[in-house]
């Protein structure tokens, strides 16, 4: 027989079965909150924030347009790796914060993950007024954030979009922000880019390089280019320089401008250069075994970012200089001079152990103020090439040409060889030779061409006395 209850023990089920529901609901709407908003900084997450787009796009017509604003946090990721993730964190609260107190009426933050950020905009009349709310958006970055005892700046880099008809859905405006966002990174970051056709257009191109990229080093597409390095004192090429080219199939040889940025945000560049490394190096094993009594030829590879934060590079330029037995002595490896403010820590140790090794270490693109001077003196670098933008002055502005003399007074009294790149004109050859200036490249002597061309190394002799003649026939 089912037992009797009285009524207090009803009385105790309905309360328990009251307590039972309410606290299902409670975490149903913890639940329901938690898939929908950003724990970090409780701000709404990407499902909401496409729940948003899909209903300003339903309401909006020809004259009530929907704008997205998106934020990407500059070098976001060294706070990070420098400081710690939960000075990341406590850096993306305070910015969500400020960002909060710049929206205007109506307008709706949202943080997708990661360091970006988004605003949507309803009922839009001029696109101008979303582009002025994205700058605001952007000026918030200008101030300092506080993060226990360090004061951080960065930038934003920002893109805007606006909705123009019927076939927009909230993928597309996110794709489309996304793609203005990378057009303000490549024009220098901390800036705003409102969308245009031309950028998707760039985009696909991008994504078209890219996927071919990947397949390239397997097909064997890539050729290394050498251009000659010449010592002034000597009239002779003591060296070249190995710079890497692409023979697409369809689009024919293409530039390192054309796909090494590409390639270094990908991660690509770090087999690639490994390649060129072997290359560069077999090629000019052979030389000097070519021309047994002749002065050895040095060849000149350039490292990116990408290659000096990888922990084999030394491994892998042990390998190579084993596998071509190239002398460590012929070889130098050149860095940027914006990677030696960004990386200082890993890039001096890494270029410390191949110093060690024997191999020389340069300095690319030196003279854009971007380097300390101080660093320069512990570093182990044994030569310093002048940015060629520097060189392009010589003749036409005495403020580059004074610069060009401090450059050439710095490396030699620093005990550094100086090279000048980017020589085109009898003039830049003749004021390099008289500021005391070591060696040169450039088109006056010849552009970058096949290994095989470059036959006898250390046949061809300088033109200086032509250029010597061709100025005093103007004079």
């Amino acid at each position: 027989m089912t037992p009797l209850v009285g009524a207090d023990g009803v009385c105790e089920q309905l309360v328990g079965a009251a307590y039972d529901v309410s606290e299902h609901r409670r975490i149903e709407a913890e639940l329901a909150h938690r898939t929908r908003h950003d724990p970090l900084t409780e701000l709404p997450n990407r499902v909401m924030l496409v729940e948003w787009l899909q209903e300003a796009l339903a309401s909006s017509n020809d004259e009530s347009r929907v704008g997205l604003v998106l934020l990407d946090i500059d070098h976001f990721k060294i706070v990070n790796d420098s400081l710690g993730h939960e000075a990341g964190d406590e850096l993306l609260a305070t910015a969500a914060s400020r960002l909060v107190r710049v929206l205007r009426a109506g307008d709706r933050l949202a943080r997708l993950g990661g360091d970006e950020l988004a605003v949507v905009c309803h009922r839009v009349t001029q696109v101008d007024d979303v582009v002025t709310l994205a700058r605001r958006l952007r000026a918030v970055f200008d101030q300092p954030f506080a993060l226990g005892d360090d004061e951080v700046f960065l930038g934003a880099s920002v893109g805007v979009i606006v909705s123009e008809g019927s076939q927009d859905t909230p993928t597309r405006l996110l794709r489309d922000a996304d793609v203005a966002v990378f057009a303000a990174k490549e024009l220098g970051r901390g800036r705003v880019e409102l969308f245009d056709g031309a950028m998707r257009v760039r985009a696909v191109r991008r994504l078209e390089i890219e996927s071919s990229l990947r397949r390239a080093l397997v097909r064997g597409e890539f050729r290394v280019h050498y251009q000659p390095i010449v010592a002034f004192a000597r009239s002779e090429m003591i060296g070249v320089e190995a710079l890497v080219r692409w023979e697409h199939p369809e689009l024919g040889l293409l530039e390192p401008a054309d796909f090494l940025e590409i390639a270094e945000e990908t991660g690509l560049i770090v087999p690639i250069g490994a390649w060129v490394l072997h290359e560069a190096c077999s090629q000019t094993a052979r030389w000097c075994a070519e021309l047994p009594d002749a002065p050895p030829l040095s060849v000149a590879v350039n490292l990116s970012a990408r290659q000096l934060n990888d922990p084999e590079l030394v491994s892998i330029v042990d390998s190579v200089l084993a596998a071509t037995r190239l002398d460590p002595a012929l070889l130098t490896v050149e860095v940027n001079e914006t990677v030696l403010v960004e990386n200082r820590e890993t890039v001096t140790e890494v270029l410390r152990q191949l110093s060690a090794r024997g191999v020389r270490i340069g300095i690319d693109d030196f003279g854009t103020g971007q380097s300390s001077l101080a660093h320069l003196n512990v570093l182990p670098v044994n030569t310093l090439k002048i940015d060629r933008s520097l060189i392009d002055g010589l003749g036409k502005s005495q403020q580059d040409s004074a610069i060009v003399a401090a450059i050439v007074g710095l490396g030699h009294a620093l005990d550094f060889t100086v090279t000048a790149e980017g020589i085109e004109t009898d003039m830049q050859l003749y004021t390099l030779r008289n500021l005391g200036c070591d060696l040169g490249q450039g088109y006056y002597f010849a552009r970058p061409q096949p290994g095989q061309i470059v036959r006898a190394p250390r046949a061809p002799a300088v033109p200086l006395e032509r250029a010597r003649q061709r100025l005093t026939h103007r004079a």
